[in-house]
């Protein structure tokens, strides 16, 4: 786009482009409209539940040591080191084999979000990036903001890798391929061989890996369906991959703060990739570094989630067992998290459902729309919606409102 010379009475305000990508967010879209219609049982923002007292003051205590300290000086914009070490040791109790240099291409960040519009912003603008769907419908404006486009493509059905499906969605402007497992809207977890393939078919194709990790920290039975990031499949897939996380849904939302370790290759690829990323931020608050890493350092395995991840476990299987009576279908399993992603008890359009639901029980839930089903070819996806089951509710309380639901 050239520059012109504006007449007196035209507007002297050009924005970018980027902004015809961004949609309203389709989950905060459809809380409102839940709220509208008087729903009260909120399962519409998926939050996890609290985490014991004792280790929230752990972090509480060594957040305000630090902030007692007075320091004036910004952080390291791309976090403190021995906050990074704790982290590297962290994920390698979650399957995330980082090695002791991954510190130098680690960056603290505000949340897993700033993480995710930093990468997505380092392709040219207009690249597409494969996006697996089902996906959290947020995603798609993440990478719109920078000028790119996310490609919806079902690269798993039934748990495996499809590759005709993953070639029919590849363009020349295809640079990368993002995914999330367990998945957010449906907790599914697809089997690590499967997970392989995807990526060495990515790595042939020359693509980058986004795999964004949040969850892999809820997992009900690490046994049953253990979890191995793309980090720790040989260094070939290793090199495309930027590993994200967020310490959002290990502590409590309002932590803000994740990291991203980048591939190899891209900061191999230009020598400013750093500092691309200072550009986002100045740094994250030196203080809830020094929280986290307390907490990290007394507990790397992060045992404290057990009995946070067993009471996702069986509230998944109590809200499974009575939809199911009530007709729903579960075609995706979770295999972790404190989501769930059914079809409607009779097959219907979910967004009329979810109006209907939350007017005549009460009750709030986010449509299949919101994760891919408003797209060509995921029309499937339109008789799904999510239900959340963390933040703070309690068995009791989900049996009432299941009772009232479903009886």
């Amino acid at each position: 786009m050239g520059w012109r010379r504006r007449s007196s009475g035209e507007s002297k305000m050009d924005l970018t482009e980027s902004l015809e990508g961004i949609v309203p967010d389709p989950i905060r879209y459809w809380v409102r409209v839940c709220k509208d219609a008087g729903a009260v049982n909120m399962f519409t923002i998926g939050v996890p539940d609290p985490i014991p007292t004792e280790v929230l003051e752990v972090y509480a205590k060594a957040v305000y040591d630090q902030e007692m300290k007075g320091a004036t000086g910004y952080p390291p914009f791309v976090g403190e080191e021995e906050f990074k070490k704790s982290i590297i040791d962290m994920e390698g109790n979650f399957g995330a084999e980082l090695a002791d240099d991954d510190v130098n291409r680690m960056y603290v960040t505000v949340g897993a979000s700033q993480g995710l519009q930093f990468i997505f912003s380092i392709f040219k603008p207009g690249s597409e990036v494969l996006v697996n769907t089902p996906a959290w419908g947020t995603i798609h404006n993440m990478i719109a903001h920078s000028g790119n486009v996310g490609v919806p493509a079902p690269l798993f059905e039934e748990g495996r890798f499809v590759v005709e499906n993953a070639e029919k969605a590849l363009t020349e402007k295809t640079q990368a391929v993002y995914v999330n497992f367990p998945a957010n809207p449906s907790g599914e977890l697809v089997a690590e061989s499967e997970i392989k393939k995807m990526c060495g078919w990515a790595v042939a194709e020359n693509l980058q890996i986004v795999s964004d990790e949040p969850y892999k920290y809820t997992i009900f039975d690490r046994k049953k369906t253990p979890y191995k990031s793309p980090v720790s499949f040989g260094s070939d897939i290793n090199a495309n991959v930027s590993l994200l996380s967020s310490f959002s849904k290990i502590v409590k939302p309002d932590v803000r703060m994740g990291f991203i370790r980048v591939s190899p290759s891209i900061m191999a690829a230009h020598e400013m990739v750093g500092f691309y990323f200072r550009n986002l931020s100045a740094g994250a608050s030196r203080g809830l570094q020094a929280g986290l890493r307390a907490m990290i350092d007394g507990d790397p395995k992060l045992g404290f989630l057990k009995s946070v991840v067993e009471g996702y476990r069986v509230k998944s299987e109590l809200t499974q067992k009575r939809l199911g009576e009530w007709g729903c279908e579960f075609p995706y399993k979770p295999a972790g998290t404190y989501m769930l992603f059914p079809t409607t008890p009779d097959g219907s359009d979910a967004e009329e459902w979810v109006k209907k639901t939350a007017t005549e029980k009460k009750c709030g839930f986010i449509p299949g729309t919101s994760f891919g089903g408003s797209y060509p070819g995921f029309e499937h996806l339109k008789k799904h919606f999510r239900m959340g089951v963390g933040g703070g509710l309690t068995l009791e309380k989900l049996e009432t409102v299941l009772d009232e639901l479903v009886g």
